[in-house]
């Protein structure tokens, strides 16, 4: 089975698939499915409470952008624009704005962002 892991505290530790024994997208069976998510790619999964929290999860964006999760739109603490981010999907964090970094591929965060 696979397991995506989120990012690790202060953004050190890399997210990305982990195998696990027990072949691939198996889910383990002690957990309740409405714990469980699957992501596009049915050899993974997050916990649920991963959807929608803003962050790239599951590697592919399926849990902020898959319309199956049908997420709301960017909170008052985001910023919405199409990212280059790998570990963001469609909205940064406002305090990522105008940092002198392109976090935008239109590089809305710089110019267009009122900041944090």
């Amino acid at each position: 089975m696979n397991k995506v892991f989120p990012q690790g505290e202060n953004d050190y530790a890399a997210a990305g698939p982990k195998a696990h024994p027990g072949g691939e997208g198996d889910v383990p069976q002690s957990l309740p499915r409405f714990l469980v998510a699957h992501c596009g790619d049915p050899a993974s999964w997050i916990y649920s409470d991963q959807k929608c929290d803003g962050t790239n999860n599951c590697g592919d964006c399926s849990d902020e952008l898959s319309p199956v999760t049908v997420c709301p739109p960017c909170g008052p603490g985001w910023w919405h624009c199409p990212s280059t981010f790998f570990k963001y999907c469609d909205c940064i964090p406002r305090r990522l704005c105008r940092d002198h970094i392109q976090h935008c591929s239109d590089w809305s965060d710089e110019y267009a962002c009122p900041g944090p």
